[in-house]
């Protein structure tokens, strides 16, 4: 019965070197559509899905997922990936694999009267965003959005990731990989000082 005022949402796009790698399980769209987001957000709730570089994903839950849930699409945000050196990661103009992943953000809607009686309590998005960050060498593991998030989300609000692969504080975590990047072989033991 909770209900969550901000949930993410990392869903395992199916394509072509998944199918062929067999490196995770993935969803059909129709799978995806599927996924409770309506029963599992609260009033205004802010809906945040990682997407893939392929424009038919991009297309899809904006035009497809997005309206199935009643979420209004508000903003693409962009998480570029760079090197230590501050080089794009791949070339801009690559044809295969980009140096960028898409956030479609988006806010659930409800009936009229109730999203104009909520609406003073929403802070606006921007419509773009950079994140700028250099990725973890493990395959498909995403920089956490808390701090990015909390400027646009009040305090104390009940957050959710679905298809999580490791643990945030004060965020409830689902999925069947929850636990992935917490395991002790990603962790290197510091030496104390003392």
């Amino acid at each position: 019965k909770k209900k969550y005022d901000v949930i993410v949402i990392d869903p395992p796009w199916e394509n072509k070197s998944v199918k062929r790698s067999n490196r995770y399980n993935h969803l059909s769209s129709w799978q995806i559509k599927q996924i409770p987001v309506p029963a599992l957000a609260a009033p205004n709730c802010l809906v945040v899905t990682w997407v893939t570089n392929r424009q038919k994903h991009l297309h899809f839950v904006k035009d497809e997922l997005y309206p199935h849930w009643s979420v209004k699409t508000l903003a693409e945000w962009h998480w570029v990936k760079i090197t230590r050196a501050g080089e794009f990661v791949l070339p801009l103009d690559s044809l295969h694999k980009k140096p960028y992943e898409v956030l479609v953000l988006g806010r659930v809607q409800r009936d009229v009267k109730e999203g104009l009686r909520k609406s003073e309590d929403v802070v606006p998005i921007p419509e773009h965003k950079l994140i700028v960050s250099i990725p973890c060498s493990l395959h498909s593991h995403k920089p956490p959005l808390t701090a990015v998030l909390s400027e646009f989300t009040k305090p104390d609000v009940e957050c959710l990731e679905l298809f999580a692969r490791n643990l945030q504080p004060g965020w409830t975590s689902w999925g069947n990989e929850v636990l992935k990047f917490q395991h002790i072989d990603y962790f290197t033991l510091l030496q104390n000082g003392n």
